[in-house]
């Protein structure tokens, strides 16, 4: 790890900041120390994708033209199932459609891991191979 990244990090989390430099010479994949969450990039698609899997209601509620455009159905059909509040059978027929990868790969090109990953502001920041986020 270069001494720029050990400073950077230490910037970031303050007193903790050994156990995020430990976490990263393990080459953990995901941890977090004090407010951040590290997520090295070779695996944040892989972690995105299975912390979204758990939440098919979730997954419902993307905007009506972009699970449209995931589905290939047209937008008045998904808007009518989110208008009787089917969020959850949207959600499911994304993943039975085996469409999870296309949706999560099209999230992130529209909004960045920020907007999933840091609850505090949804914002991210690139340290090394580590994507990391503020998570409170």
């Amino acid at each position: 790890m270069l001494y720029s990244e050990i400073k950077e990090v230490r910037e970031l989390v303050d007193d903790e900041w050994r156990d995020a430099v430990e976490s990263i010479a393990m080459k953990e994949e995901d941890f977090e120390v004090g407010n951040y969450r590290f997520i090295c990039q070779d695996e944040i698609d892989k972690i995105q994708q299975d912390e979204l899997s758990w939440e098919p209601y979730l997954l419902g509620c993307f905007t009506d033209w972009f699970l449209a455009g995931i589905l290939n159905l047209e937008i008045d059909v998904i808007q009518e199932l989110q208008k009787a509040d089917a969020y959850e059978a949207l959600g499911k027929m994304v993943l039975s459609m085996d469409k999870l990868e296309e949706l999560q790969q099209e999230y992130v090109s529209c909004d960045g891991y920020g907007h999933h990953f840091s609850h505090y502001d949804g914002s991210e920041e690139e340290l090394g191979n580590y994507y990391v986020f503020r998570v409170n």
